[in-house]
């Protein structure tokens, strides 16, 4: 399988990643064991997928302890690139972000390849220190690489305009058939600037995939997945495409983001849906299959906004409101 090779960093990735949210996560109602995590990295190993995505806030360091654990058991450290994220709530200093970096390594028992900032400050003259700070772990070996996660238009051109020597690698957003706001100038911002896009939830949640009732506390709460499960005008051509090809709806969904130049971040805790969102890689969407999908989504490209705010109303909370509910949560 074709890897796609990450500027600056000399990092090459599948076109399909792996996120870990689910190994434990009070909003998944999840706790996996070490065992259960290693079989669904060596899954993941089988089917070509090397791109791991964590966060030190998901299960409060939990998935990040039992991804490196899964990964020192299957002795396949150099099998994967492991992407961590630095939580939004941080104060944006170097030493504070050194702090939350050693903390990550020391949970996974080996460094990150690549670490990202959750998500966006509230305050823009911010970012440049926060930009400057990834800049330096980088330049002083701590890390290969850095990104940012859930950075919008406005936020991410600050972003470039406030490096020094480094630039980001990569910026991880929300986006799929049923939310396709970040095409509204972002997505062609990042292709100009060779930044890849990371695209979490890439199935809303499971409604891309088939789900049509919200099992856990994060689906009910999420409106894409309300929207996109009773969505019969998305789901119906969704399901064409699908017995076209003769593959699972999620494997089409997939397909059509990684079309568009996105990496897909998959979550389960089941090795049969890593199988078959895997089949993605295989399927070659052509034009009459990605007009048939794009027409059928349009509505999606401007129904959420126009302007990227993710992940909302969290990421507008005052820093101190942000970490004190996650304290409260004990990781979410």
């Amino acid at each position: 399988m074709a890897l796609i090779e990450l500027k600056h960093a000399g990092l090459k990735v599948s076109r399909l990643g792996l996120g870990t949210w689910q190994f434990s996560s009070k909003l998944w109602g999840t706790s996996l064991s070490t065992m259960q995590v290693s079989l669904l990295l060596s899954t993941a190993m089988a089917h070509g997928i090397n791109l791991i995505d964590t966060a030190e806030i998901y299960g409060n360091g939990r998935s990040e302890r039992l991804l490196g654990e899964a990964v020192l058991r299957l002795n396949a450290r150099e099998e994967f690139v492991v992407v961590t994220k630095i939580a939004g709530f941080r104060k944006p200093a170097f030493e504070e972000f050194l702090k939350a970096f050693k903390n990550s390594h020391k949970r996974l028992g080996f460094k990150p390849d690549i670490v990202l900032h959750h998500w966006p400050p509230r305050k823009k003259d911010e970012i440049c220190r926060v930009v400057n700070a990834l800049e330096s772990l980088v330049t002083q070996g701590y890390v290969t690489a850095y990104g940012l996660s859930n950075y919008g238009l406005k936020e991410l051109e600050e972003a470039l305009s406030c490096t020094k020597r480094v630039e980001p690698v990569a910026n991880q957003l929300q986006y799929s058939l049923a939310y396709r706001l970040v095409e509204n100038e972002l997505l062609d911002y990042m292709r100009r600037n060779n930044i890849a896009l990371l695209a979490w939830s890439p199935l809303a949640k499971g409604a891309l995939a088939g789900l049509t009732r919200a099992k856990t506390f994060a689906q009910r709460v999420d409106s894409v997945f309300k929207t996109a499960s009773e969505d019969r005008e998305l789901q119906d051509p969704l399901n064409q495409a699908a017995v076209k090809h003769g593959a699972p709806k999620s494997a089409v969904a997939l397909a059509w983001l990684i079309n568009k130049g996105a990496i897909p971040i998959v979550g389960t805790t089941n090795p049969a849906r890593i199988t078959e969102y895997a089949k993605a890689l295989s399927i070659s969407l052509d034009s009459e299959d990605m007009e048939l999908l794009d027409k059928s989504s349009e509505k999606y490209v401007k129904h959420w906004g126009l302007i990227y705010r993710q992940p909302t109303p969290f990421a507008s909370m005052p820093r101190r409101l942000q970490r004190l509910l996650v304290a409260l949560m004990r990781g979410i």
